[in-house]
């Protein structure tokens, strides 16, 4: 584009030459009247059309080269150079299944938590809660038989096992009967007989109130390790009896084993029913509180939170997949393809080129001079290079640059057209000749371009006298565009001119 310009300076380089010599030539013909050799015209009224000519390449206005985000082996191309795509399509893929497998994992917590959140915000249903307190009902009915059973038991255990071994066992003042480590143990099993007498009062009367109560749960957990504490201690002294140490026979010891062996077996059996009523009365309890205080504020917000933890993971493992795909940007036409199915492809590598589609534009140099025709809206003709005449375009000027380019000492403004229409047979790269149609004048007075003559920043002509001689006459020139140049004041209609060199009328 630079080239006309340059060619449009030398052209005007060329005219001041010529016009030093028709400055000549016309004082010449001015002072020496004699026949002449040039061409001449005559001023005429005519219509002018300016025209502005440059020429640049074809470019599409949306050009975007695709890369893949990861690297990764390319597991399909779905398109080639030529086709014609959508937005939104995708044109190739590298191998996600990992991902495609952490999906499906993602999308699944996401609908358990939303499943999870439901069920609390529902609530526990009539149903659910009637089931819960017909566990508990039944597990207090349990607890309350194993509580006035360990009592029986324990009972049992003390007076008709244990207290062979003590005189007055279930009074206030019992006395053991058998031989002891020490007077202290004595004293020790003494009060402890005593105790559990205390104890067991205690018990069957709380047993009596509210046997699944708190008090009379602590008193049967307590008085039941007391027992089996008190029995341990007798087991422990009727061990050590001989018959030297005890005045017993071996059958009368062998008793006293055997009575405190029955007594701990009969205590460890009410220890084990009584615990395991009271596990299974505490879990029933616990279940049905749990489902009772599901529905709570706190839960819902702790559910809530779930769900959007669980959203945001499914969310990255589709970014993730997203990032495994390239997606064409715009409606266009491939340019380049590079990927290829099965091989290794390295993530930022240029992988996919996309132009839009028939939108192309061409941006051109206009040189000062002519600029002030060159206007946004302006229509255009546009020739290609590769086809000659045999292609024609139409364009719109869409912007001018208000800033100068200079370029190699030469200024001139850029220019942007849009093509009209498409044509499958234009290309990017192609060089497209501009021909801008500027501003026109209908029925105005004209003289060829070759006969205006410009020196010192003035226009004048050289116009044919009576004699046949010539003189310099200033002109006021406008519109220039086919050869011809509008003269706004200097001449009239049929005054004849020096043309050099253009051919007349």
């Amino acid at each position: 584009m630079f080239g006309r310009i340059l060619e449009h300076k030398i052209t005007l380089a060329i005219g001041a030459i010529a016009c030093i010599a028709v400055v000549g030539a016309g004082s010449y013909y001015f002072f020496k009247p004699s026949p002449h050799n040039f061409t001449t015209a005559i001023a005429q009224v005519r219509n002018i059309n300016e025209t502005i000519t440059s020429d640049g390449k074809v470019d599409s206005d949306s050009h975007v080269t695709l890369s893949f985000k990861k690297g990764g082996t390319v597991s399909s191309v779905s398109v080639k150079v030529g086709d014609t795509v959508r937005k939104g399509q995708v044109l190739a893929m590298l191998d996600a299944s990992d991902l495609y497998a952490s999906l499906q994992g993602a999308q699944a917590d996401v609908l358990a938590a939303d499943a999870n959140l439901s069920a609390l915000q529902k609530g526990a249903t009539v149903q659910t809660r009637t089931v819960y307190s017909q566990s508990i009902s039944t597990a207090s009915l349990s607890l309350a038989t194993a509580d006035q059973g360990a009592y029986l038991k324990v009972r049992d255990a003390l007076q008709n096992k244990l207290d062979t071994l003590f005189q007055n066992g279930a009074t206030s003042n019992p006395q053991i009967q058998i031989a002891t480590e020490s007077y202290t143990v004595r004293l020790a099993l003494n009060a402890s007989r005593a105790d559990l007498t205390s104890r067991l009062d205690r018990w069957n009367k709380l047993i009596s109130q509210n046997p699944t109560g708190g008090d009379a749960l602590a008193e049967a957990s307590a008085d039941l390790l007391a027992t089996k504490n008190f029995t341990d201690s007798l087991f422990a002294e009727a061990n050590l009896l001989t018959p030297s140490n005890s005045g017993l026979t071996v059958s009368q010891i062998s008793a006293f084993v055997a009575s405190v062996n029955a007594a701990a077996s009969e205590i460890n059996s009410a220890t084990s029913d009584f615990n395991s009523a009271a596990q299974a009365y505490n879990t029933a309890r616990d279940q049905a509180s749990v489902v009772e205080a599901s529905s709570t504020p706190e839960a819902i917000i702790a559910a809530q939170a779930q769900i959007a933890k669980a959203q945001a993971n499914q969310s990255l493992v589709q970014s993730q997949i997203a990032d495994m795909s390239l997606i064409a940007p715009f409606d266009g036409i491939v340019g380049s393809v590079n990927p290829k199915v099965g091989e290794a492809f390295d993530a930022s590598v240029p992988a996919i080129d996309v132009l839009s589609k028939g939108n192309y534009k061409i941006d051109i140099m206009v040189p000062e001079n002519e600029i002030g025709g060159v206007m946004a809206g302006s229509q255009a003709d546009v020739t290609f290079d590769a086809y000659g005449l045999g292609l024609e375009a139409t364009a719109t000027v869409a912007t001018v640059d208000i800033s100068e380019t200079t370029t190699n000492g030469i200024g001139a403004y850029k220019a942007t057209l849009y093509l009209n229409g498409s044509d499958p047979r234009i290309r990017t790269g192609m060089t497209g000749n501009v021909t801008i149609q500027g501003p026109s004048a209908s029925s105005v007075l004209a003289i060829p371009t070759s006969a205006v003559i410009t020196e010192n920043g003035s226009s004048f002509a050289l116009v044919e006298s009576a004699d046949t001689s010539y003189a310099k006459r200033p002109i006021q020139t406008g519109l220039s565009g086919g050869g011809w140049t509008e003269i706004r004041s200097g001449l009239s209609a049929g005054n004849i001119v020096a043309a050099f060199g253009n051919s007349s009328q």
